[in-house]
């Protein structure tokens, strides 16, 4: 064989094995991405998933929100955070987006998978807080892509 044919075999076969090598780094990404699952409509985007967001919004103008969430743990079956629970003051007449909000302290616990077109995701959710002299929680399920809680004061 001639040399300039035994140099496109050798840059053939480099190419070959570069490929190789990036097709298994973009691989091993993808499945440890899939280890764990993920948390749907964090920004009331519906099967946009997440995984330790930052702010999960529950609906548009007036809705409650949740922020500057810190995630102290995130695993296969489970989720937990704390951050604080943005909701409008009640009794406000003014139209939604301009009545002020207040903020509490709040517990986040994401549990219950289940599965969306080959993704895990967490289904349920608990949220702890402080209200009225007490502590309560409102507990939600993930259902059609957005999150559905008791309508009960502070609605989530």
């Amino acid at each position: 064989m001639r040399p300039a044919t035994w140099a496109r075999k050798i840059k053939a076969g480099a190419a070959i094995v570069g490929l190789a090598c990036s097709a298994a780094a973009i691989g091993a990404g993808a499945a440890e991405a899939g280890t764990v699952p993920v948390v749907y409509s964090a920004h009331a985007d519906g099967w946009h998933g997440y995984v330790r967001p930052a702010v999960i919004y529950f609906g548009q103008g007036g809705a409650p929100f949740l922020a500057k969430l810190r995630w102290s743990s995130w695993n296969g079956t489970s989720a937990r955070a704390t951050g604080k629970l943005w909701a409008q003051k009640p009794g406000c007449s003014l139209p939604s987006y301009k009545c002020p909000y207040s903020s509490r302290w709040a517990g986040v616990y994401l549990t219950t998978i289940r599965w969306h077109h080959g993704t895990r995701y967490f289904a349920r959710m608990a949220v702890r807080f402080w209200y009225d002299g007490k502590w309560r929680w409102d507990v939600g399920w993930l259902q059609n892509g957005y999150w559905a809680f008791p309508l009960v004061y502070p609605y989530l």
